[in-house]
């Protein structure tokens, strides 16, 4: 299967979304208005074996749905499918400057995958930690602690 990189997607229509509202707008907000309007161009294959179904934003949450339109459950578990896309969609969602950037002030994006039967698969859910990375929460916490210390 194809290496996916729709985080990228994602969180340009999170930008597109602050830049057409010219004001800074929640990061739930914004990510519903980013959800519409991605879904606007949705369903798409993205290869032969795999259909980006939709978008959903539920509170700081993008959700992106996916379907194996040649597999059932029985032919491609979780555990197989980990197996070969995890890395891949990890190092896509953990490495784009701007999705850092997005995981940072909070956002969390999951990847989920139905069989051709619309049974669930699996789901690969990234934040900040996830990805390895601090957020800023996680900045202002050390710099209090060290506040506390000194």
């Amino acid at each position: 299967m194809k290496k996916i990189l729709l985080s990228v997607i994602c969180v340009l229509s999170f930008g597109w979304a602050e830049a057409e509202m010219n004001k800074t707008v929640p990061m739930a907000e914004a990510l519903q208005i980013s959800a519409k309007t991605m879904n606007k161009s949705l369903p798409v294959m993205v290869d032969a074996e795999l259909r980006h179904d939709k978008v959903e934003a539920k509170g700081n949450t993008m959700i992106l749905k996916f379907t194996l339109v040649n597999f059932t459950l029985k032919e491609m578990d979780g555990e197989k499918l980990k197996g070969l896309m995890e890395a891949d969609i990890k190092q896509s969602v953990c490495t784009d400057a701007e999705t850092q950037d997005m995981l940072k002030k909070g956002m969390k994006v999951t990847y989920d995958y139905t069989d051709k039967n619309k049974k669930h698969i699996t789901q690969f859910k990234y934040d900040a930690k996830a990805c390895g990375l601090e957020s800023n929460m996680d900045k202002l916490k050390n710099i209090l602690n060290l506040t506390q210390k000194g």
